[in-house]
């Protein structure tokens, strides 16, 4: 009995791959959630944030995360932003950081991806592509 809990534990923890917990959410408020396979899931703190993932908030929402790489991240009102790529290596601290803001207002402390390589971190926007380089930014697209 006691073998077959704790083998029902570790395909519990083996059904969520690895790779899908990119980041979590810190603190949210008002309107926000994440948009995932198009369902928007409220947020609350511990939420886990995967690639693909586009964080919602509304007029008058917000939204703070921690990735994996110690990146930071504060969503004001309005946000629309997406993270299309995410990967990191724990070990090397290396790895590629790619997000797309549509709409709002973001204030990013960049993490450990953007300081060992100021290329890796870059935010795409309608008009425009910035590349985080070991910063402290803030972003507003209307």
């Amino acid at each position: 009995m006691r073998i077959i809990g704790t083998g029902a534990v570790l395909a519990i923890a083996l059904a969520q791959p690895a790779w899908a917990d990119i980041g979590r959410i810190k603190l949210a408020s008002g309107a926000a959630s994440i948009e995932r396979d198009g369902k928007l899931l409220p947020l609350k703190p511990g939420f886990v944030i995967e690639t693909g993932d586009t964080l919602v908030t509304g007029a008058r929402g917000k939204a703070g995360a921690t990735f994996i790489d110690n990146t930071r991240l504060s969503a004001g009102p309005g946000t629309r932003m997406t993270f299309r790529s995410f990967d990191y290596n724990d070990t090397t601290q290396k790895g590629r950081f790619v997000s797309f803001l549509k709409k709002g207002v973001v204030a990013i402390i960049s993490g450990r991806i953007a300081r060992n390589d100021p290329q890796a971190m870059r935010v795409e926007t309608p008009k425009n592509i910035y590349v985080i380089r070991r910063a402290r930014v803030v972003l507003n697209v209307k």
